[in-house]
């Protein structure tokens, strides 16, 4: 079977880094292509021989321009209108490779390739891969071309989504919808010994979605004694955002800014701490987490979608509700109080990760795909 995995990009970031990870276990018992239509990055070290770009981009004035003129006589635009060019490099790509089955992953690859993909290659395989919340997607991600969204949804072969709560939206549109789970990057036989005064926090710099404001406000109200790690990949922007915010909420002394982190260095970055906290106003699945309760690290968030699902609505770690950072602060104390208690959620932690551990989701992969040859 010949698979090309679609997206925007294969750097930095939990849904291009989940990409490559199951192309590349897709890879031990198929051909697998990549694609990226917007950067040219390869985070996760992707064979060059089977990863493409496109080289031909959208002409950002004659794009923003037509945009322009679609919403204000629709209201809404068509985003494929404006990625001719990429689309064109796609096409070439399934037909010289005879790809079989395409997996456009997240909500602007599917809505831009889906429509014109099913037109000229009726009989190929698509899956929809939806990485973000429905809330997030219908509410302000597609909230300019819901029209070319709808659409897409319902002409791909397959939706695969991350929630129990996006499946039952998805399942609107398109009978043939399912969760699979996002897989763990790694294992580590090593668990925190819960006795570093360190709280870890894994991110992208987006103030506004991980909120990052929010922190600021958590970390002054930590002890003298403790500190916030954050392990982070941000654009040179969101990075001098992101320290002036530190700096104005006068932090610098409860927050250690360390920088993107893979392999062991993320391993240790886990390992290294007592306590993992997500502050995130809006997430569909977050790896970050699954990585953490990996490492035997309890669990404090805010109870966004992603977080409810991964820790079963409190099952496994300690939600708060309404974006409470007074609520957070408390129970963030309460763990640093009492290292009891950071074990009894160590367990928890370790239990739940099993669930998303590479073998088990790749098994549900595979049998997927088995269902479309």
């Amino acid at each position: 079977m010949k698979i090309c995995v679609v997206g925007p990009s294969f750097g930095y970031g939990g849904a291009n880094i989940v990409a490559a990870t199951v192309g590349k276990e897709l890879a031990k018992k198929n051909k697998v292509y990549y694609y990226s239509y917007e950067n040219k990055d390869n985070y996760s070290d992707l064979p060059e021989e089977d990863l493409f770009f496109s080289y031909k981009s959208e002409n950002k004035f004659t794009s923003k321009l037509g945009k322009g003129i679609e919403m204000i006589l629709k209201r809404e635009f068509t985003p494929s209108r404006y990625k001719q060019n990429e689309i064109e490099d796609l096409c070439n790509i399934i037909e010289q490779k005879n790809v079989d089955i395409v997996i456009l992953n997240s909500f602007i690859a599917v809505t831009i390739f889906a429509e014109k993909l099913k037109e000229k290659f009726p009989d190929r395989i698509l899956i929809a891969w939806m990485h973000e919340a429905v809330e997030h997607s219908f509410g302000i991600l597609a909230k300019n071309y819901l029209t070319s969204f709808k659409r897409s949804l319902k002409i791909v072969d397959q939706i695969i989504c991350l929630t129990k709560k996006d499946l039952k939206v998805f399942r609107k549109y398109n009978g043939n919808s399912m969760v699979i789970y996002n897989p763990l990057q790694f294992t580590s036989p090593q668990k925190s010994n819960l006795n570093k005064r360190v709280i870890s926090f894994t991110t992208r710099l987006d103030i506004q979605i991980k909120g990052l404001d929010y922190l600021m406000e958590i970390a002054k109200k930590l002890p003298a004694d403790w500190t916030i790690r954050i392990a982070a990949n941000g654009k040179p922007k969101q990075i001098i955002e992101f320290e002036r915010l530190v700096k104005e909420n006068n932090v610098e002394k409860n927050i250690t800014y360390v920088g993107p982190l893979k392999g062991n260095q993320l391993v240790e970055h886990y390992l290294e701490s007592s306590i993992f906290i997500s502050t995130s106003r809006v997430e569909s699945f977050q790896l970050v987490l699954i990585e953490a309760m990996e490492c035997g690290l309890p669990i404090i968030s805010f109870d966004h979608s992603g977080a409810k699902e991964v820790l079963e609505y409190g099952k496994y770690g300690i939600l708060v509700e309404n974006l409470d950072v007074s609520s957070m602060s408390k129970e963030i104390e309460k763990l640093i109080n009492n290292k009891d208690e950071r074990i009894k959620l160590q367990k928890k932690s370790i239990e739940r990760s099993k669930d998303f551990k590479l073998e088990k989701i790749m098994n549900e992969w595979f049998l997927l795909l088995e269902k479309w040859v």
